[in-house]
């Protein structure tokens, strides 16, 4: 009797230190309560049991008693060895770190697609949509509507670079309000950022122009765009600049331009190195982290996201995306963000 009451008082005593350790995991882990008590109810369980094993040992009928022990142990030694990550698969994560799992995933793909780096199959985009969809509340509504018109552009090829920009921006802004412990640092300073940031959206913008045979009006603000890039030269911008404003020039000495000014996202339009000299500015969705979003932008990033609501009707399956279509591929930044 001594014997048994010992063995149960050390496999409690050892099953309290295990559920504990456990349970500080699964709190690391971002696991939701559900998971949580599930490993508790395991635990509870593995304790019950083996304080059941007292009068069990003393039952008279020997055969039985014996199957009995024997099944028990095994019971408990299966719950025992059970691995806390199913206990993860079964209740989930926490919402709020469910999303940010698919954040990094809708990241990875972008980056993935800009860079060229190979198809994503319609279907891989569709689920995280889906999922993006069960995860969606009042707190998260924005971020999850962010995320949705970064997922429907890689599906549809459509993706824009001035509203990548701000939706990058505004992410970031989001993601340190709802993770600020577990956000990378953005490349620079809010000042250096936002210098970056009307950089890339003056360029954007002269690319949006570039695309369709120039108007009197469109032509003239093309050319205001192109005299206000001057206000961003420094040492490390002005070949960028210089090499813009000859690719624009000879693009605008065309009578009647037959291709957009910016042909392809490699940016062999601004010479050999046209893409290299796009990273040295832009290597990264984080060099425009932490840069000031004017009204304008905001209500750019409004606008988009209430058409993009009133659009009801499903976008066809077009099959496997391509890893980079020149007049529909994003910005090729080349870096990984978080």
């Amino acid at each position: 009797m001594n014997g048994a009451i010992i063995a149960a008082a050390g496999i409690s005593a050892f099953g309290l230190f295990l559920f504990l350790t456990e349970d500080d995991l699964l709190s690391q882990a971002h696991s939701s309560w559900r998971s949580r008590v599930l490993n508790l109810v395991r635990w509870s369980l593995v304790v019950l049991m083996s304080w059941a094993l007292i009068p069990i040992a003393f039952v008279p009928a020997e055969p039985q008693r014996a199957a009995t022990i024997i099944e028990l142990c095994a019971l408990i030694g299966t719950l025992m060895l059970l691995p806390v990550s199913w206990f993860v698969r079964l209740g989930g994560r926490d919402v709020k770190w469910e999303l940010r799992k698919v954040k990094v995933e809708a990241t990875r793909m972008a980056n993935r697609v800009r860079a060229g780096g190979g198809p994503i199959p319609q279907a891989r985009i569709r689920e995280q949509l889906a999922v993006i969809q069960r995860l969606r509340a009042p707190a998260t509504a924005e971020f999850c509507d962010l995320l949705t018109a970064e997922l429907d552009d890689l599906r549809t090829g459509t993706e824009s670079w001035n509203e990548a920009g701000r939706r990058a921006i505004r992410i970031d802004e989001i993601s340190r309000q709802l993770w600020p412990e577990a956000v990378p640092p953005p490349d620079f300073d809010p000042e250096e950022a936002t210098f970056r940031w009307r950089l890339y959206r003056t360029f954007g913008e002269m690319m949006e122009i570039g695309v369709t045979q120039l108007s009197p009006e469109a032509r003239d603000e093309f050319q205001r765009l192109l005299a206000s890039l001057e206000d961003y030269r420094r040492s490390d911008t002005e070949t960028f600049i210089d090499e813009v404003r000859v690719s624009a020039a000879r693009w605008l000495a065309r009578a009647k331009p037959n291709r957009p000014w910016i042909g392809s996202y490699d940016f062999t339009d601004l010479g050999p190195d046209g893409l290299d000299k796009v990273k040295r500015i832009w290597g990264r969705d984080a060099a425009l982290w932490g840069a000031r979003l004017e009204p304008d932008d905001r209500r750019a990033l409004a606008a988009d996201l209430a058409r993009r609501t009133s659009q009801t009707e499903p976008v066809p399956d077009p099959g496997p995306l391509p890893a980079q279509e020149p007049e529909q591929a994003t910005a090729a930044t080349g870096g990984a963000a978080h």
